[in-house]
């Protein structure tokens, strides 16, 4: 039996009551850190004046609003998620069957296969003119890799993966099946990338800022696609969790995504006069986000599949 549906305490719970915890969880999370968020920052911005309001001019008010949302989930986790079936701080997903030395070369295999896999779509996005190289020094260079890959890459990496997929999606894969639970998980990682109030609503009010937040972002053209990428991405991540027993894999991958993004966006800019083109996206700051990447992430997630269901591949830990 694996770690990730043989939680210490006896008792499981049922597909039905663990459903309604966590539709509970997430709402409290997404709107009640809304408004919470959306009235301390709306009194911020009347101020006009003091380390409050310069905080959110500095920062963005939408910016700050995510982080009251991510500060609820945190907070209600330790209680909420365990009427799912967390079983707390040792229960994150950074553990399992294999062993530290498996673990470490987990995240690190999954970290080159993410690297040389985002080349290949930027390498693509420069070859079409989708975005060109903008003139840096090797001081930026150095910046952008260490800022993107040991401070951005693997910090959003670990903590997202510890979250997303050691706490929710293990979670919730104990009371429902494991694709129930990668889809429910992943549809909700998707979304919350996509969750980001625009600035007339903090003028408008509480329930503007929450609409806002929830749906606004969804109105932009090249978002079916992206949301598509990142649910898909979602899922390569929660198998990767399902067979290898931990988050070290996910994590890797993850860190490689997120610190190629962040040097790549450093390092080129877009070229206004390709415009969007779905099948390689290139819009605004964005190479990721066309049907190159989404054939990409779904040839991955099939070759985890046959991959890791041989025998001679499998890790010891299972469902």
């Amino acid at each position: 039996m694996s770690i990730l549906l043989n939680p210490t305490s006896s008792s499981r719970p049922s597909s039905l009551h663990s459903a309604l915890w966590f539709m509970g969880y997430f709402l409290t999370v997404m709107i009640g850190g809304a408004i919470l968020g959306g009235w301390l920052i709306r009194n911020g911005l009347h101020q006009e004046s003091g380390f409050w309001f310069d905080f959110i001019t500095e920062h963005g008010p939408a910016r700050i609003l995510r982080r009251f949302q991510t500060l609820f989930a945190v907070v209600l986790a330790p209680w909420m998620l365990q009427k799912i079936g967390w079983q707390g701080g040792g229960d994150l997903g950074w553990r399992s069957a294999q062993t530290r030395e498996q673990r470490k070369n987990d995240f690190l295999v999954w970290l080159i296969i993410g690297i040389v896999t985002m080349n290949m779509v930027f390498v693509t996005s420069l070859w079409c003119g989708v975005r060109t190289f903008r003139p840096f020094d090797l001081g930026v260079l150095v910046k952008a890799l260490l800022h993107g890959f040991l401070i951005t890459g693997i910090g959003v990496g670990i903590i997202e993966e510890t979250l997303t997929r050691g706490v929710l999606y293990r979670s919730l894969a104990r009371a429902w099946s494991p694709w129930t639970a990668a889809i429910i998980s992943s549809l909700l990682f998707a979304w919350a990338h996509f969750m980001k109030a625009t600035p007339e609503s903090f003028e408008q009010g509480i329930w503007a800022i929450v609409n806002s937040s929830l749906f606004d972002d969804f109105e932009k053209v090249a978002v079916p696609l992206k949301f598509l990428n990142m649910f898909a991405f979602g899922m390569v991540l929660c198998r990767l969790v399902k067979y290898r027993g931990d988050i070290w894999a996910a994590a890797g991958l993850h860190a490689a995504a997120v610190g190629c993004i962040k040097v790549f966006s450093k390092m080129t800019e877009f070229d206004p006069a390709y415009g969007y083109r779905s099948w390689i996206g290139g819009h605004s700051s964005r190479f990721d986000d066309g049907w190159v990447l989404t054939l990409t992430l779904f040839i991955m997630l099939g070759v985890i599949e046959l991959y890791y269901r041989h025998p001679a591949s499998r890790s010891r830990v299972q469902l």
